[in-house]
């Protein structure tokens, strides 16, 4: 374990991860979205994906560490606790290709899982793993919009990431962020 991933994550671990939610977001899509013929915004359907990425991380990093990893039960708490090393990982999840949405009023810095994923296909995603702090995330309260942001531009350039899953590649001025599916990722 290192200061860039104090939490021994590694590229197998993510991916089976994200297997495990891919799964059970094609179950979900299956089973309620089309069985009742619903339709979710992408932002009610980024806090599906968050809750059953909180979960599924729980159940596989629990199995893996050898230790319990518990997912939060409220707001309160953080999205993933690491009981053995008394250390929390916040998850922030998006269906855009630009920026995550964090919460104004949080003032500690956190590790994060920054996700992003494809509302088209529901099973290609970008996972990074991120130390950010309060000033790292640009406010856009004087916007009117209570959550500031962080966008992938910042990503980028930080020297202190680990990307599991995905990419971000810099084409001229542009920075295009690459989804992949774990399940096309499988590590014999």
């Amino acid at each position: 374990m290192d200061n860039i991933n104090p939490f021994g994550l590694t590229k197998e671990i993510i991916l089976e991860i994200m297997q495990e939610v891919t799964r059970k977001l094609e179950y979900f899509k299956i089973e309620v979205i089309d069985g009742f013929g619903l339709s979710l915004s992408n932002k009610n359907m980024s806090e599906i994906v968050s809750k059953i990425m909180e979960k599924s991380a729980s159940e596989v990093l629990t199995e893996k560490m050898g230790f319990e990893v518990k997912s939060a039960k409220s707001d309160k708490e953080p999205d993933l606790f690491f009981t053995k090393l008394n250390k929390p990982l916040e998850i922030k999840v998006t269906s855009t290709t630009s920026s995550w949405t964090g919460g104004e009023f949080s003032k500690r810095p956190f590790d994060y899982l920054l996700i992003s994923w494809d509302s088209e296909t529901f099973n290609k995603f970008f996972v990074c793993l991120v130390h950010l702090k309060k000033e790292d995330w640009k406010s856009n309260f004087s916007n009117n919009y209570y959550g500031p942001s962080y966008n992938k531009n910042s990503l980028l350039n930080r020297k202190d990431k680990m990307i599991f899953l995905g990419d971000l590649v810099q084409k001229g001025r542009a920075i295009q962020m690459i989804r992949e599916n774990p399940n096309q990722n499988i590590l014999v």
